[in-house]
């Protein structure tokens, strides 16, 4: 049976698009898309395009690739030709859509304790829980660390410590660790938030601990009296090595899964200690479409256009240059998020005598960065114009956006 339940992906990454009329395929710039109509082999209007008498629609990008030879060899030419999809009958478009800029957000925690909760001769426990494939790969495990409160002292006829302080204390010792500080940092402003009858500053730990020279906190010798509470707040902070762009390889490991971050207090035992104050979290999440998904992307649609990328071995490098491939690492930026349009579309078997009637599914996966607001707007202009020709031939197709 003739039947492949996926759906055939091709991959570009945009630097313009040519939004005008008659342009021909040969005169559209490396990196620049346009939608051509078959029956002249020129570009449409993304504005008010149409198509004409039996053309089909092509999406067709200027190659990254200029020089139309390798080594100066004509025998081996046909290098600078544009990239083209495959032909689109508007009447077959199954569906388009477009995934949104998600931008990475840090997994956080907090501890709070209020006024009473750290009594003078007692020590307070908290433990930071890291977890993720970040610790994984660096350790081969989840971690944690526990830090303390028991080298804060109170002065004669104090009662009860200052919250702030304690959590401060603690604070410091936990990023102070080595196993776990390469994974966490104090949160961006200031870890600690402090409480005193109804009013709330943000301080940091060395301020909270009188050791920053400026707007050092004054601790309270009587934290009940003066209403204090406080929070300690941390946040992930750990980064992977990344290798320039020389020595890429799509083999390189790239990190797809946020840490997860988790503060608690716990006794002097270290069992979980519920009564000693409140805990929260919030988990991260991954920028999505960032440039080091999208690079390998297009690089397998290149390779799948018989376009090598050269990999693994001691001259790669070089080789990259002599083959234009390193054209393609130069069009996308790894640390850029990027914003993605699909247009999936079928090519139906009329006549399909060995197996049942099926169709060829096609995608069409277009990034642009993010960043970049005008060409974002004139790829809407064009997933638009590729709309309005579905549905002019009564195929009704909306543009979704699942990931807005």
């Amino acid at each position: 049976m003739a039947y492949f339940n996926h759906a055939f992906v091709k991959s570009f990454v945009v630097a313009e698009v040519d939004a005008t009329a008659n342009t021909a395929t040969s005169a559209l710039a490396a990196g620049t898309m346009g939608l051509v109509d078959s029956s002249d082999w020129q570009t449409i209007a993304t504005a008010n395009g149409t198509l004409g008498n039996n053309g089909l629609l092509y999406l067709v990008q200027g190659n990254y690739q200029t020089a139309d030879s390798i080594g100066n060899n004509p025998g081996h030419g046909g290098y600078s030709e544009s990239v083209k999809s495959k032909g689109i009958n508007p009447k077959y478009i199954n569906a388009l859509w477009k995934g949104a800029c998600v931008n990475p957000v840090k997994a956080t925690a907090t501890v709070g304790i209020g006024k009473n909760c750290a009594p003078c001769g007692e020590t307070q426990y908290v433990r930071v829980d890291i977890k993720g494939s970040p610790a994984l790969r660096f350790l081969n495990k989840n971690v944690y660390a526990i830090g303390d409160s028991g080298s804060v002292c109170c002065a004669d006829g104090q009662t009860y410590v200052d919250p702030a302080v304690a959590l401060a204390t603690i604070g410091k010792m936990l990023l102070a660790d080595p196993v776990v500080k390469p994974f966490i940092q104090e949160a961006t402003g200031g870890g600690i938030v402090i409480t005193t009858a109804g009013s709330a500053a943000t301080k940091t730990i060395a301020q909270t601990l009188g050791e920053a020279g400026s707007g050092n906190y004054t601790a309270s010798t009587d934290p009940v009296g003066d209403q204090v509470s406080a929070t300690l707040k941390v946040e992930a902070a750990y980064s992977d090595t990344v290798f320039g762009n020389c020595s890429f390889d799509t083999r390189d490991f790239y990190g797809k899964e946020p840490l997860s971050v988790e503060l608690s207090f716990v006794d002097m035992k270290g069992d979980p200690c519920d009564s000693c104050g409140t805990s929260s979290k919030t988990p991260g999440k991954m920028q999505q479409t960032v440039g080091e998904t999208v690079l390998r992307k297009v690089l397998l649609s290149e390779a799948y256009a018989q376009n090598p990328f050269s990999q693994g071995a001691i001259d790669s490098a070089r080789i990259r240059e002599i083959e234009g491939s390193d054209k393609i690492l130069a069009a996308v930026d790894r640390s850029a998020l990027y914003r993605s349009y699909y247009i999936q579309h079928s090519v139906p078997r009329f006549n399909n005598p060995t197996g049942t009637f099926d169709n060829d599914q096609y995608l069409y996966e277009i990034f642009v960065k993010c960043t970049d607001s005008d060409l974002i707007s004139k790829m809407d202009a064009l997933l638009t114009r590729v709309e309005a020709l579905a549905n002019g031939v009564n195929n009704m197709v909306k543009i979704e956006t699942p990931d807005a």
